[in-house]
């Protein structure tokens, strides 16, 4: 597949973490109208966990079909192509990843692939050229889903696969393409961006699984200035190499991801960008008013920026679903902070308990 600049500049923008059910958020949509309208996009990537909970679609693959169109909506309704990364809850519907690829490629203005021969589904390129010469590569790859504990990395057929397709555009082109990747997991390599702080740390987070029993902050150094980090990263179990593989010739500038919905945040790690997307979605956990989309706006000489693009900034301080979005507010985002949270909620009790009788004794 091959996109055009129009103008010397190309613009991505990747929406993160929608996590719909059956009935799609007027918030979500609300915030996906405005930033297209906004930033204009040349093409929309939808970066994994599009949607989830089993008990909302049952299977129903014209249930999934009718959320997905609703989600890609603001995108296919003004004629901007767009394309999917898979997450690690979309399979949970009922419907396989593979049988929700079919899906997608009945939705007007979709352009995804998916390669064949290699783990994963929907791992593809889409060339970005000036006329006839390609002054960028987009690669979407799948970053498959849990493991009994933890996540899973990207595949090694797959970084053979992106090392193939690197290896093919240098010859072909004469030079290595500049590149753009997106996927829904981070890569580990992330925690580059962080430093370790004490228990204790005013704005710390903790950490959990690989980083069990440490306290993280952004290092504001190596950041965006704008960038924030609620949650510890859920990054794989095992390093499978793919950051290693992608820095190996300079090709790759940025790498960006979503999965961990209240991060946001971008740097330069061993010469690539890269960075969170916040969660878009308004019926799962996610930033408040924060919650956003990240634009990639590419040149033709090869350079790029990037930025998140806010609810707040794009539609305002009021939301209409206004239980829903307080609720998910208060919601923990994962089963660590739940239990710590419950751990201090029983505390909170015991003590009201144990002053009651106190009260009780005293008469």
């Amino acid at each position: 597949m091959t996109l055009k600049f129009k103008n010397k500049q190309f613009k991505i923008m990747q929406v993160a973490d929608t996590q719909e059910g059956k009935k799609v958020s007027p918030d979500l949509l609300n915030l996906l109208n405005a930033a297209i309208e906004k930033e204009k996009p040349d093409l929309v990537v939808y970066s994994g966990d599009q949607i989830w909970n089993i008990a909302s679609f049952k299977g129903n693959k014209k249930t999934v079909h009718d959320v997905l169109y609703k989600i890609t909506e603001p995108a296919h309704s003004r004629r901007i192509p767009f394309t999917i990364c898979f997450g690690n809850h979309d399979r949970q519907v009922g419907v396989s990843n593979a049988e929700q690829f079919e899906i997608y490629k009945t939705i007007p203005c979709f352009v995804g692939e998916s390669a064949e021969g290699i783990d994963g589904v929907a791992n593809h390129v889409i060339e970005i050229a000036d006329g006839d010469e390609i002054k960028f590569l987009l690669y979407c790859i799948d970053s498959h889903t849990s493991l009994k504990i933890g996540y899973d990395h990207v595949h090694e057929n797959q970084i053979e696969w992106y090392r193939t397709v690197r290896d093919e555009y240098e010859k072909k082109c004469g030079k290595l393409i500049p590149s753009i990747v997106i996927q829904h997991i981070p890569v580990p390599e992330v925690l580059e961006l962080l430093k370790e702080v004490k228990k204790g740390t005013k704005g710390a987070v903790q950490g959990f699984r690989n980083h069990a029993g440490k306290w993280y902050m952004l290092d504001k150094t190596k950041v965006n200035a704008e960038g924030f980090m609620k949650e510890s990263p859920a990054d794989p179990m095992e390093n499978g190499g793919q950051f290693d593989a992608m820095a190996e010739k300079g090709d790759v500038k940025g790498i960006y991801f979503g999965h961990d919905h209240i991060n946001s945040f971008n740097g330069k790690v061993r010469g690539i960008d890269v960075g969170y997307t916040q969660g878009a979605g308004f019926h799962i956990y996610g930033p408040g008013l924060d919650r956003g989309v990240r634009i990639i706006d590419l040149n033709t000489d090869g350079t790029f920026e990037t930025y998140d693009r806010r609810y707040r900034d794009l539609v305002g301080k009021k939301v209409k679903e206004k239980f829903r979005y307080t609720l998910y507010q208060l919601m923990p985002t994962n089963v660590y902070e739940a239990f710590h949270k419950g751990i201090k909620i029983l505390a909170i009790l015991a003590i009201i308990a144990i002053i009651v009788l106190i009260i009780k004794f005293l008469k």
